[in-house]
C-alpha cells in the first residue's frame, strides 16, 4: 500500500479536469490552456502507447521541492499502483508518461527514453561507441538505475531514434512489454523484430545514423507566426479562463501566456515594439541557445539563452536577432491583458559598390 513518508504536509487537489486531480505547492491558479493540455497528454500518451484508457484520474502534486518525496536531485517520480506522481513543472508531462505505463517492469534504458520523448521536450545527444551503447544500457539493473546510472539523455535519444525509424507501432508493441513487466530480454528481441536485425547492428546503425537533435513532439503545438505579420502588430489577448492561455509562467510569481514560433531568416538589427495593457512584456528567444538543455516549447524558459530579449509594454528596443527559431512568449502577472508586438527587421544592407 502506498504511504506518504515526506515531511512537507500535501497541498488540498483545487484543480480537477476530467483525466486529473491536482494540488500545487502554490497560490497561483493553473489556466485553461494548461489543464486542457495536461488532458490532451494523457489522451495523447495512451493512444500513442496503444494503452488502455485509465478508469481513475491521476493526482498530481505539483511541488517547487519534490526531495522528501523522489530524492535529491530529482524533478519528479511516480509511484506504481497508486496513480500519484509528484513533480515539479517541467516533469509533470514525463511523469504522466509513467503513470499511463504504471509499470512495475525493470526495464529502465527503453521506458524513461520513451517518458523522455512523450514529455514533448526536444532531444539533443551525440551518440559514440565512446558514450551509453544501448545494447547494454537496455539490460541496467535496479542497483545501477538507483545509483544514478542512467543517462536520461542517451535513452531519450535513442528511442526517438526508434520511434524516427519504426514509428509509432514500435513504441506500442515495446509499451506493451513494458506493460507486461517483461524481461529486458523480452525487449531487446522486440527490438530486434522490429529492425529484422540483432541488436549490435541495431547499435551500430545508431550510432552512425541518428540525427543529433530530434524536435520535441510539444513543438507541434506552438503556432507560428511570420515576420510579415509582426510588421503591422500582432496582438495577443491573455485571459486564464480561455484554453488558449496557459499558466502559471513560473509558479512561484504566477502569470499568464501564450507562445509563438518565429523563424528568423537572417542576421540582422530589428526594432522591437510591445503596446497594449500595462504589466505585459514580450520574451523572445533562442530555445536551443544551450546546447543539450531539455526544452519543452510549450512551456518556455527564456532564461536559458543568455542573449534572450525581454521588451515590456510601451517600450522600444533595438536587438540583433540571429538567424533559426526563436519562440515568441507574450505574458502577464494579471489576467485578460492585451499585448502588441510590432517587430521589423532593418534593410539588408547593399553590397560595397552597389548603386541604387
Amino acid at each position: 500500500m502506498f504511504a506518504i513518508t515526506g515531511c512537507q504536509a500535501l497541498p488540498e487537489l483545487r484543480f480537477e479536469t476530467e483525466r486529473l486531480r491536482i494540488g500545487t505547492s502554490f497560490d497561483a491558479p493553473i489556466c485553461e490552456g494548461t489543464l486542457d493540455s495536461f488532458d490532451d497528454h494523457v489522451d495523447g500518451v495512451e493512444r500513442a502507447l496503444g494503452q488502455p484508457r485509465l478508469d481513475s484520474p491521476i493526482i498530481v502534486y505539483w511541488l517547487d521541492d519534490v526531495s522528501d518525496y523522489c530524492g535529491e536531485a530529482s524533478g519528479g517520480c511516480f509511484y506504481p499502483g497508486t496513480r500519484v506522481l509528484f513533480a515539479r513543472e517541467q516533469s509533470i508531462t514525463h511523469e504522466i508518461v509513467h503513470a499511463v505505463l504504471d509499470s512495475t517492469a525493470t526495464s529502465y534504458f527503453v521506458e524513461e527514453g520513451i517518458a523522455e520523448m512523450y514529455s514533448g521536450a526536444d532531444v539533443y545527444y551525440r551518440p559514440s561507441p565512446s558514450r551509453t551503447h544501448p545494447a547494454e544500457a537496455l539490460h541496467m539493473t535496479r542497483s545501477q538505475y538507483r545509483a544514478g546510472g542512467l543517462d536520461y539523455a542517451a535513452a531519450a535519444h535513442f528511442m526517438r531514434f526508434v520511434y524516427d525509424r519504426k514509428g509509432e507501432v514500435a513504441m506500442k508493441r515495446l509499451a506493451e512489454n513494458i506493460a507486461d513487466a517483461d524481461s529486458t530480454r523480452a525487449i531487446e528481441a522486440e527490438l530486434e523484430r522490429l529492425f529484422e536485425d540483432d541488436i549490435a547492428d541495431i547499435e551500430n546503425h545508431y550510432f552512425d545514423n541518428a540525427s543529433w537533435y530530434y524536435p520535441g513532439f510539444a513543438s507541434r503545438t506552438v503556432e507560428v507566426v511570420e515576420a510579415g505579420d509582426l510588421l503591422d502588430g500582432y496582438t495577443v489577448e491573455l485571459d486564464c479562463d480561455d484554453d488558449t492561455t496557459r499558466g502559471p509562467l513560473r509558479p512561484d510569481v504566477g502569470g499568464v501566456y501564450q507562445v509563438r514560433r518565429l523563424d528568423i531568416t537572417r542576421r540582422g538589427k530589428a526594432e522591437i515594439t510591445v503596446d497594449g495593457d500595462a504589466g505585459g512584456r514580450v520574451f523572445i528567444f533562442d530555445p536551443a541557445a544551450e546546447f543539450g538543455t531539455v526544452t519543452n516549447w510549450s512551456m518556455p524558459e527564456p532564461e536559458i539563452d543568455p542573449n534572450a530579449i525581454e521588451v515590456r509594454v510601451g517600450e522600444t528596443l533595438r536587438a540583433e536577432l540571429h538567424p533559426g527559431v526563436h519562440l515568441v512568449v507574450f505574458t502577464a502577472d494579471d489576467d485578460r491583458t492585451e499585448i502588441e508586438l510590432r517587430l521589423e527587421m532593418d534593410r539588408p544592407s547593399s553590397p560595397v559598390g552597389e548603386q541604387g
